[in-house]
């Protein structure tokens, strides 16, 4: 099986036959301490006596109090280099680094205060990146990058919201992307997005087409291999609770809310808890009560964990098992509970539901390893026809 990279929460990994290497963003480290170190120098104006008198006492940031992930890996063209993009508080941006040398400098690609870079495909053989540019809370493109001279092109355009660009191994001026239309009232004010669908772009024709669409549900993050055309399938509308049944169990529910207050009180004041002995069943467990914005969709963490884990035997993530890797002719599902894939050259699908990175092959599932918060996954792309987009 290839190596792999995934994002893990601010770390770019490497997978490498069983051997993880992790590796911390330096931009988002040295930006974290820069601007914690510029508040600690302006701290005397918010603190002491005067600050008080004037109400105007403020606490000094700590590292917990940044947003920021790593929200795209790739395999550059030459050997040992990875490429990443992130988003930390207001700032995006692409970056390379060398894989396994925490002293060497990151080489910049792009940084941006107005666009989000996240996801995407680089084709290691021109090292042309396929990536989403956001360019506002509803609206995006696919940008292509050339990394070696830092150029970019939008090939993409309108009141859409496209990402997941993959490039195709046959041709590179070939991409394939995920699109949803924003829907908008009388008064031009955002209504809601249309299903996402899958369209082929060809940039050497200029031509564009629909080659997966649905009314049950999105399709996202698409890739071809082998000829076939797969896609994480979401369903468009989840499934609700049976209200009779939600009826049924709201006097269970109060009572158990009477229960759980009543304890909480008693372990307060005596540090004991109502119910001694027996086993925990939270104990051990590490859920993660924040809500993680994937694919256009909010997941509560806790709930989808706790629901997981009535469903599924073990190893299982904060992704609805509803999500899942599929071959969009045949329907034929790959995986469920998938909240990111990619397909080696050997075709192993490597899939994350969060938690957890599995290898799936000729039908068997296999956990490769553990992760605190992993949403990105890449393997090497490679196409059989360079793009010549920055030759024009």
């Amino acid at each position: 099986m290839d190596k792999f990279l995934f994002a893990d929460g601010e770390e770019v990994c490497l997978y490498d036959d069983g051997k993880i290497t992790r590796q911390q963003s330096k931009f988002i480290s040295n930006y974290k301490t820069a601007a914690i170190n510029v508040e600690r120098a302006k701290s005397w104006k918010q603190s002491g006596e005067g600050a008080q008198f004037r109400g105007d006492v403020q606490r000094v940031s700590s590292e917990d109090d940044f947003k920021s992930a790593i929200n795209g890996v790739y395999f550059t063209g030459n050997d040992g280099e990875a490429a990443y993009s992130f988003t930390v508080n207001g700032t995006s941006g692409i970056y390379k680094m060398r894989l396994g040398d925490e002293k060497a400098e990151e080489v910049h690609v792009i940084n941006s205060l107005d666009y989000e870079f996240s996801g995407g495909c680089l084709d290691s053989g021109s090292d042309m990146l396929a990536t989403e540019l956001r360019r506002n809370f509803y609206n995006s493109d696919i940008a292509l990058f050339d990394l070696t001279s830092g150029d970019y092109k939008t090939v993409t355009d309108g009141d859409t919201l496209d990402s997941d660009a993959f490039i195709s191994p046959e041709n590179g001026n070939v991409i394939y992307f995920s699109s949803r239309g924003v829907g908008r009232d009388m008064n031009g004010s955002f209504a809601g997005y249309s299903n996402s669908t899958v369209c082929k772009l060809d940039i050497s024709r200029c031509d564009i087409e629909e080659v997966a669409v649905s009314d049950k549900y999105h399709y996202y993050k698409p890739e071809v291999f082998g000829g076939k055309l797969y896609a994480l399938r979401i369903p468009a509308k989840e499934k609700k609770p049976n209200p009779v049944i939600e009826i049924i169990l709201i006097p269970f529910r109060i009572i158990q809310a009477i229960a759980n207050f009543i304890n909480v009180f008693v372990t307060a004041f005596t540090g004991k808890s109502l119910a001694s002995g027996g086993s925990n069943p939270a104990k051990g467990r590490e859920y993660d009560s924040r809500k993680e914005y994937v694919k256009g969709n909010l997941i509560n963490v806790e709930k989808e964990m706790k629901k997981n884990a009535r469903k599924s035997k073990g190893d299982y993530g904060f992704v609805p098992l509803s999500w899942q890797v599929v071959e969009i002719a045949s329907g034929n599902v790959i995986k469920s509970g998938v909240a990111d894939y990619d397909i080696l050259s050997d075709g192993t699908f490597i899939v994350t539901n969060g938690k957890h990175i599995f290898a799936v092959s000729d039908g068997k599932s296999k956990k490769l390893c553990d992760t605190g918060n992993c949403l990105k996954v890449a393997g090497r792309h490679l196409s059989v026809k360079k793009s010549d987009l920055f030759d024009l």
